[in-house]
């Protein structure tokens, strides 16, 4: 649009908006606050850092490689680029949680909500959309998250596991049990079977992985399946009295330090202890209180949000978006909402 007719529409706006009262002229700011960033991101700005980092290596197609692509022209505002190799045509979000999206200018809210970790009715109410979109947009990038490698950990690795209750928050064909309200408790004392166990592993460089890895306590054997590849340069393993973490320390070849809180054994040589894993565990339940249950087949991806974000605790709001994005749209995002919800809980 020229820029004679903005600044004609631009008086025109601010003429109507004069002649309101004071209760629609604050729904108006509050409107205007939902829409503009107020860090200075802009959406333009997080497509070109977008570009830059996911063709960093070089401009190809996302379908089939070829180097062999033009621009194309645009399409809804965006640049459209063409492949003269498969001749099919992409944009810089294809293959990333927001192909197809109606609602561009709501991306950067919608990630301050996140990082704020906002339940879905909140941000849908705040952002004027669906529920059902919300729900859509956080699990596809909770699920392109997931796919991000993850690098080794270093030196001394503490790991310890901690449990939620199995939960089947959403189906309304529970089969075996009776629905719980608003999460309920285990029907069986300690751990159990209705547990699912989360490992967690922490080095001191805050190298951290969280991940679903059983119902009931850990096996020896699962904890190699979710830890061997990434302890290569792990000098040792500092646990509590549970023999799993000895049986696995002792076939990676590592060196266990193992402490007994039954004896009051917290620290040993001032250096060993799993202080680390604990306070991460603590902060971990405490920002799951406030989603009042999650489905155990979500929960790796909610795990993968938190670990994000305690990662990023002290970076600027502005920092943290971006980081977001750009780590969401980076691996290939192939879900849809159906293949979202048929999501089926699996154990390695």
């Amino acid at each position: 649009m020229p820029k004679k007719a903005v600044e004609k529409i631009f008086k025109q706006v601010m003429a109507d908006i004069g002649t309101l009262d004071d209760a629609s002229k604050r729904k108006v700011l509050a409107y205007l606050k939902r829409h503009i960033s107020s860090d200075g991101l802009t959406v333009e700005g997080f497509i070109k850092d977008l570009r830059d980092k996911r063709f960093r290596n070089g401009f190809a197609c996302p379908h089939c490689n070829s180097e062999k692509v033009v621009r194309n022209g645009t399409h809804r505002g965006r640049q459209d680029y063409k492949c003269k190799t498969c001749s099919k045509h992409f944009s810089d979000q294809t293959h990333t949680p927001f192909r197809g999206t109606h609602y561009p200018e709501k991306w950067l809210p919608f990630m301050e909500h996140m990082i704020n970790g906002l339940s879905i009715r909140k941000s849908a109410k705040i952002l004027c959309v669906a529920d059902l979109t919300v729900f859509t947009w956080r699990h596809k990038i909770l699920t392109a998250m997931m796919r991000m490698e993850m690098d080794g950990f270093e030196g001394l690795l503490e790991v310890d596991e901690t449990y939620f209750l199995y939960s089947e928050k959403g189906n309304k064909k529970i089969v075996g049990r009776k629905p719980r309200k608003r999460g309920g408790s285990s029907k069986f004392r300690g751990i159990s079977r209705e547990q699912v166990c989360v490992v967690v592993a922490r080095d001191r460089t805050k190298q951290t992985l969280v991940k679903v890895a059983c119902m009931g306590q850990v096996s020896k054997v699962t904890a190699e399946v979710i830890l061997k590849s990434y302890v290569g340069s792990v000098s040792s393993v500092c646990s509590d009295a549970n023999s799993t973490w000895r049986g696995f320390a002792g076939d990676s070849g590592i060196s266990h330090i193992e402490l007994n809180a039954s004896k009051r054994q917290r620290i040993i040589k001032n250096i060993y202890h799993i202080q680390n894993v604990n306070a991460f565990h603590s902060r971990l339940k405490k920002w799951m209180d406030r989603f009042k249950g999650v489905a155990t087949k979500y929960l790796d991806n909610y795990l993968t949000w938190f670990r994000f974000i305690d990662s990023r605790s002290r970076e600027a709001m502005s920092a943290k978006k971006l980081d977001l994005l750009i780590t969401a749209c980076l691996p290939i995002s192939p879900e849809r909402y159906m293949d979202i919800r048929s999501t089926k809980l699996v154990l390695p």
